[in-house]
């Protein structure tokens, strides 16, 4: 295994950086150039019947049972040579500190671990979604590496299979200090999202939905039974507003691409957010309002909001919009960075802001100048004959 794990090649494309938090959003500036080449990957997973534009025309089950078929065709999890022994030598290659050369990112409190295996003195292996609640560490989902993260001894036991919720009963990792030198406050990074992802992720892989399921299924890991304090989560809205109000960071992205490379399965609410909501939908709980943006590209892009709202980027990494209007909710917005903050949404919403392309072009599909499209299953920006992704990086032709 150890053989295995050493010849397993190219982890994650990134860049040598220093000083990085690596609990940005990856709509920041700082994550995106942090770790710029990711778009490669992830467009390389999501092809044919499983492309974006092919995604984008589904929802509810039929989505799920999309995404569940693409899980189960690219994980190698099933194989034998993975377990969760494993797992204690692959981290080092997945959970990459960008700062510190041979470090793992701890789960929780982000804290910057050395990677190498102590035999569990320094870190372990925590389960997101309890094995005593259907992920046992002898089964795939029990030693799947999108599902089951290092972390700090300490903040693990804090934990132990409490469902994740705001209701007191539950655990929140909003009550963990994030602890790690390059973490700023202001990029608004927590776990709540990481946490929230991974559940969506378990569900997706190795649930059933609508008659949906694959060779991985585990009949332990239906989510919409296994809400509560007694479940693994408080329910399906607090959930969707964790996902939501904390987009994904740079950790995820990291670990994401590297998790593909290690099982050959990538998280699919990593690379496109919007999906959770549009699977959940119906769920009991949630009501859903649309949303419109006009103008500027936004990351997520989501299509459907709850009354928790979101928190999103618009423009690109290296062009914000000055200003943006939002209808139907309260709202804040960060012309810095791009940052739109929504909340208390109460009517289906228009996110409207004036957008011109870097050369001053305005965004006008008509005049066929600047205009977002989708080409090869991405939403991309045509400017001038040349296409860029909605962060504002030039993509081959």
């Amino acid at each position: 295994m150890k053989k295995m794990i050493t010849l397993f090649v190219c982890i994650a494309a990134c860049v040598s950086v220093s000083a990085v938090d690596m609990q940005a959003h990856m709509g920041t500036q700082e994550a995106q150039e942090a770790y710029s080449l990711y778009l490669s990957k992830q467009t390389s997973y999501y092809t044919g019947d499983y492309s974006y534009t092919q995604l984008c025309t589904l929802s509810g089950n039929d989505l799920f049972g999309a995404l569940n078929a693409l899980m189960g065709n690219t994980s190698r999890i099933g194989s034998s040579q993975f377990s969760y022994k494993s797992l204690r030598y692959a981290y080092v290659d997945v959970d990459k500190d960008l700062n510190i050369n041979g470090n793992i990112i701890g789960y929780y409190d982000g804290y910057s671990l050395n990677g190498t295996w102590d035999s569990g003195k320094t870190w372990n292996r925590e389960h997101t979604w309890p094995q005593s609640k259907g992920a046992d560490s002898g089964i795939p989902m029990g030693h799947d590496m999108q599902s089951v993260r290092p972390a700090n001894v300490a903040v693990n036991s804090d934990r132990g299979n409490t469902a994740y919720g705001e209701n007191g009963k539950c655990y929140d990792p909003d009550e963990v200090k994030i602890n790690n030198s390059y973490y700023v406050t202001a990029n608004l990074g927590s776990y709540r999202g990481d946490c929230a992802r991974v559940i969506l992720y378990d569900y997706l892989v190795y649930g059933e939905a609508g008659g949906h399921k694959n060779s991985l299924y585990n009949g332990n890991a239906q989510l919409l039974n296994k809400l509560g304090s007694s479940g693994v989560f408080e329910s399906i809205a607090i959930l969707l507003k964790w996902h939501m109000n904390d987009p994904v960071s740079l950790t995820e992205m990291v670990r994401n691409d590297g998790a593909q490379a290690y099982q050959g399965n990538r998280n699919p609410f990593i690379d496109y957010p919007e999906f959770a909501i549009e699977i959940l939908k119906n769920a009991d709980g949630v009501k859903t309002y649309t949303v419109t943006a006009n103008g500027a590209p936004i990351w997520p892009a989501y299509r459907l909001t709850q009354s928790s709202g979101f928190i999103a980027y618009l423009g690109t990494k290296d062009q914000r919009p000055e200003e943006v209007t939002v209808t139907g909710a309260t709202y804040t917005y960060d012309p810095k960075n791009g940052r739109l903050t929504v909340k208390n949404v109460s009517d289906d919403m228009t996110i409207s802001s004036p957008w011109k392309s870097a050369e001053g072009i305005e965004n006008n599909p008509t005049e066929q100048k600047a205009y977002k499209t989708i080409r090869n299953g991405q939403v991309v920006i045509v400017r001038e004959g040349k296409m860029y992704n909605v962060m504002g990086y030039r993509l081959s032709e």
